[in-house]
């Protein structure tokens, strides 16, 4: 009897454990709209270059040099940007206690070819959270190596305090081959809403 006992203990902890550990894991989700652009047009150089030094060997893109990189977009005709509407929703698994993150997914639809499995890294801000998926400037696109990355930066960013959320994200590649033209040059960028919590944000 001692030992059915304990037994049934040992059980009910288990899943007392369990449904603890369950709740202590938050899951958001994003429903976001907007669009991706592409062009093939050169930008003037002297901002880009600027913002690829800055930027080189940095896992998160400084103010600097997304100063630079919006300067340089600015001085390309606004004809130029073939533009197409996204849907993006993100998949927050967040730590109830801490608002750390556990996992981000996302899914961009229609997806852009150029999107593709990077490295990343998150950043706790005092308004939420931001993910930022790069890959080193000057490496091959790993789906298309043809192409070496001049800047791929994608963020996801989700704001306790208002309860929104945006993606953004610049992906500009050059031809291996040093051929002029046809060098693609993407800008995403999405905002939504999240699904209302139980808490405010």
């Amino acid at each position: 009897m001692i030992y059915i006992k304990f037994f049934i203990f040992l059980l009910f902890s288990f899943f007392s454990f369990g449904l603890f550990s369950a709740s202590e894991n938050k899951k958001v989700l994003c429903e976001l709209e907007g669009n991706y652009s592409i062009t093939y047009e050169d930008f003037r150089r002297n901002y880009f270059n600027e913002a690829v030094e800055i930027a080189k060997n940095v896992a998160v893109t400084t103010t600097q040099s997304i100063f630079f990189l919006n300067r340089a977009k600015q001085t390309l005709n606004k004809d130029a940007w073939d533009k197409n509407k996204i849907d993006v929703t993100q998949y927050w698994s967040i730590d109830e206690s801490s608002d750390d993150l556990l996992k981000l997914d996302y899914v961009i639809e229609p997806a852009p070819v150029w999107i593709t499995q990077s490295a990343w890294n998150k950043e706790q801000k005092e308004t939420g959270i931001l993910v930022t998926h790069f890959i080193e400037n000057g490496s091959l696109h790993p789906g298309y190596p043809e192409y070496k990355v001049d800047i791929y930066r994608l963020s996801n960013e989700i704001n306790w305090f208002t309860g929104k959320a945006k993606i953004k994200g610049d992906i500009w590649l050059k031809r291996v081959d040093g051929k002029r033209g046809k060098d693609p040059k993407i800008e995403i960028l999405a905002k939504g809403n999240c699904e209302k919590q139980e808490r405010k944000f």
